[in-house]
């Protein structure tokens, strides 16, 4: 564990919001000065070790693989919708990179929709899944040490990511230079000035079930960590995302903070194949953030 500073002002001063352990694995803060909520002191994960073990292979028949496989599959029309608004504003295309492209799935459809997709993926079992089932180009690796060229890309897509980066501050710098003057940026992640996160607290599925996420932004704080690091806001989006019904009963068994009830749910769901039932809710508890490179 290591103390870290508010990532978007630089301030040492903070109030505790949720101690360690009682929400997550982290001691979670907000920053008096700027109000960004962060994890302090964060649990330290060298990414490029991490992307650097030996590759083994994804099997899609492991249960662990199959919920990640399922959960791309279902969340890909969400994803088509960011793309929509890239494609309003790059009506030509161009170069897209997708920073996180796991096994390839949303970013095959990009290159079908006419853009030149590369992926940045640091998971090499994820990366020798897309190149081998899709013939995707993948660079693996983590910002910001990933060796792209300067002002290469015309457009950036960054969904669920930015939450999980030790320094997101100094990865908006990265891709602002790899993104050519003008190009865009999407940015989708929880937004924790949402109703749901006001009334549920520490039970707000994005901070209970995911001890990776160590940063949660409001609208507020995601504009401004995106304009101090040389990006323009121009569209803000409040989004929900598709389900499963069997992810939807899973995320209620964790609000209820329950075994027994996350066990009768997980029996439920395997008995009723509830992950054949797909609906799109929103709870506008998600914000995706479209910015220009300036």
């Amino acid at each position: 564990m290591r103390q870290v500073r508010c990532n978007l002002c630089g301030a040492d001063d903070y109030r505790v919001v949720f101690p360690a352990g009682y929400a997550q694995l982290h001691q979670i803060v907000r920053c008096r000065r700027c109000g960004l909520m962060y994890a302090n002191p964060q649990q330290h994960v060298d990414c490029e070790e991490f992307a650097q073990q030996p590759a083994e292979m994804f099997d899609p028949a492991s249960e662990l693989s199959r919920q990640y496989y399922q959960k791309q599959v279902t969340q890909l029309p969400d994803n088509l919708r960011a793309l929509a608004v890239l494609e309003t504003v790059l009506p030509g295309r161009g170069k897209l990179l997708e920073i996180g492209s796991f096994l390839g799935l949303f970013l095959d459809r990009i290159r079908v929709a006419g853009w030149q997709a590369v992926g940045l993926e640091p998971y090499r079992p994820a990366a020798e899944y897309a190149r081998a089932k899709y013939g995707l180009e993948i660079i693996e690796g983590v910002l910001p040490n990933a060796a792209l060229p300067t002002a290469h890309f015309d457009a950036v897509i960054m969904l669920h990511v930015i939450e999980h980066l030790p320094d997101p501050a100094e990865n908006l710098r990265e891709l602002r230079r790899v993104i050519k003057p003008g190009g865009v940026l999407a940015v989708e992640t929880p937004r924790f000035n949402s109703l749901s996160f006001k009334l549920l607290g520490r039970r707000e599925r994005s901070i209970q079930n995911c001890p990776g996420h160590i940063f949660f932004f409001t609208e507020e704080t995601l504009r401004q960590i995106l304009e101090r690091n040389g990006f323009k806001v121009f569209r803000v989006e409040r989004v929900g995302r598709t389900l499963t019904m069997e992810l939807f009963l899973d995320n209620l068994g964790l609000v209820t903070r329950s075994d027994l009830a996350k066990r009768w749910i997980a029996r439920t769901t395997r008995a009723l194949h509830l992950e054949k039932i797909r609906f799109y809710i929103n709870l506008r508890d998600m914000q995706r953030m479209y910015a220009k490179a300036v």
